[in-house]
């Protein structure tokens, strides 16, 4: 009976510097979150006075496609590099049983909601330039209507070309890329595009990288890259995602 409350006072000895640690950092961290510091220098004159040369009228879309348009183009080839990686790990086995049908309520979810989340993407795209929105939110937007088509096994994703998806999920990324290189040819520095040009510039590049990060948030969902349909398998009972059996 003396065995128990012995072993509970060494757990607690044993673990009292890891509970002591533990409180000094969270000390640390209230300490450097409530006390006063310097005023904070922001940058928000400097974006107003120079909005008109941006192309956009939106403060958040001029910084992010055009006074720091390196952060945006490394996102696009950040997640680009993740549908790679997703598609370089082969799975264990060699054929995966087919998913179960959908039911009627997540196939009417589908027909409701799946034209309602692209036009919802749309107007982001649009409302982008003037006020919040763009590319990453109407590419999440899209990626969600991805997702209920692969939930529901719908026919139109076993109609996509695999080559089709490949070149959908380049788009983004690498267009940002050639709109890059094409300011240096044009004696300017990388990333470097100013009006009037630029309004052009910055709505093709939010709306292609748009689309290609809904097509890469919908094949990291997936999981795997989709295989070729044998000859003579219907199109429309074989989804794109399926493993050939």
């Amino acid at each position: 009976m003396t065995k128990g409350p012995s072993k509970t006072a060494s757990a607690l000895k044993r673990q009292w510097p890891l509970a002591l640690l533990l409180v000094l950092l969270f000390t640390a961290l209230a300490w450097a979150y409530l006390a006063p510091g310097p005023a904070a220098v922001g940058l928000a004159a400097q974006v107003d006075a120079s909005l008109t040369a941006s192309g956009v009228s939106s403060r958040v879309t001029a910084v992010l496609l055009n006074f720091r348009a390196y952060d945006t183009l490394l996102e696009c080839f950040v997640i680009f590099l993740g549908v790679m990686v997703v598609w370089s790990l082969r799975p264990t086995t060699v054929t995966a049983p087919r998913q179960p049908q959908a039911g009627a309520i997540l196939s009417s979810l589908e027909r409701l909601l799946v034209p309602l989340m692209v036009l919802v993407a749309g107007y982001l795209l649009w409302a982008g330039s003037n006020q919040a929105g763009g590319a990453f939110q109407a590419g999440a937007i899209l990626g969600g209507a991805g997702v209920l088509l692969l939930l529901d096994s719908s026919p139109l994703l076993a109609r996509l070309p695999k080559g089709g998806l490949v070149w959908g999920i380049c788009l983004g990324p690498f267009y940002f890329l050639v709109v890059a290189v094409a300011a240096m040819l044009r004696g300017r520095h990388f990333l470097e595009y100013r009006a009037p040009e630029a309004t052009l510039a910055i709505v093709t590049l939010e709306a292609t990288a748009a689309f290609s990060i809904g097509l890469c948030l919908a094949t990291l969902f997936a999981g795997r890259q989709p295989q070729g349909k044998s000859r003579g398998e219907n199109s429309a009972h074989s989804p794109a995602w399926e493993e050939d059996s």
